[in-house]
């Protein structure tokens, strides 16, 4: 029983916010405008078409799909200020799992260059042209260096100049290597050059940067560390002192300046978390 109201209570929130989303686009006007333009001009070097509207979606619906639960599942006294809560949240947390995504995606590039790099170098050696050399690229390494390559290779094929799909590649993905990467390819189809020795040298220096880079994770992983404990101590002081003391926090839950206070507090903890973690973190180099 309980099962089918939870579910018809999922199928109204749906509705309900399948039957906001044109009230709310329609009523959003310049700033809605404004702000999908900022989107796009933010993400579409990174993602397709098709997924950007996919993530305009989601950014549309999780805000107001938050709201709506906190309207039907928080307590009376609590309703306006958890559907606030909910819609800030909202629209943090689709933007913040998709940077994250992003950065990942990223990461796993990089960490791939320096063997497509070792690919193409082999390939200049064995006397393939630079279409072949990624050619290859394409054929033996996985996604996401063999998705970038491939995209430059359709380019190509689509008769887009080879210079334009590397330089989009680079704003895709950017990186010290495949900067390096696309500046030797590009000065060397202007003046000439032996590619595989340029590539032999790129490829030591992103060995070099590895080393540095794994060098300040390892000194960077006490900061971590101490963001962990910092970022959890709060929810383990609230879930000790609830445990020992059920009541103990019946002020603050119940009266409207404590639940104010509350919401301050939990906004600062996410703010802080976030200032820790910026801190404790480094740019790759």
């Amino acid at each position: 029983m309980i099962l089918i109201i939870l579910l018809f209570v999922f199928a109204a929130v749906v509705a309900l916010v399948l039957g906001l989303t044109p009230i709310v686009v329609s009523q959003g006007g310049a700033l809605a405008q404004k702000n999908t333009a900022k989107f796009i001009a933010k993400y579409d070097p990174v993602l397709t078409d098709q997924q950007i509207k996919k993530m305009r979606s989601l950014i549309l619906f999780v805000p107001a799909g938050l709201a709506v639960l906190a309207f039907l599942f928080s307590p009376p006294e609590w309703r306006l200020n958890v559907m606030i809560l909910g819609v800030v949240l909202g629209l943090i947390i689709p933007r913040v799992q998709l940077n994250r995504m992003i950065a990942l995606r990223k990461r796993r590039f990089n960490d791939q260059l320096m063997d497509a790099l070792m690919i193409m170098s082999s390939s200049f050696r064995g006397g393939l042209s630079l279409i072949q050399a990624i050619e290859a690229v394409v054929d033996e390494m996985p996604d996401p260096v063999k998705q970038e390559f491939g995209i430059v290779l359709g380019e190509n094929k689509m008769g887009v100049p080879l210079d334009e799909s590397l330089n989009r590649l680079y704003k895709r993905t950017p990186s010290p290597g495949l900067q390096q990467m696309v500046t030797a390819i590009l000065l060397a189809r202007e003046t000439g050059g032996n590619l595989a020795l340029i590539f032999a040298r790129i490829i030591t220096t992103m060995r070099e940067r590895k080393k540095i880079e794994q060098n300040l994770q390892t000194l960077t992983i006490q900061g971590k560390i101490q963001a962990v404990v910092m970022t959890g101590l709060p929810v383990l002081f609230y879930l000790g002192v609830s445990g020992s003391n059920p009541h103990f926090f019946d002020v603050m839950k119940n009266s409207p300046d404590g639940q104010k206070l509350l919401i301050a507090c939990i906004i600062m903890w996410i703010l802080g978390a976030i200032s820790i973690w910026k801190i404790s973190a480094f740019k790759d180099l």
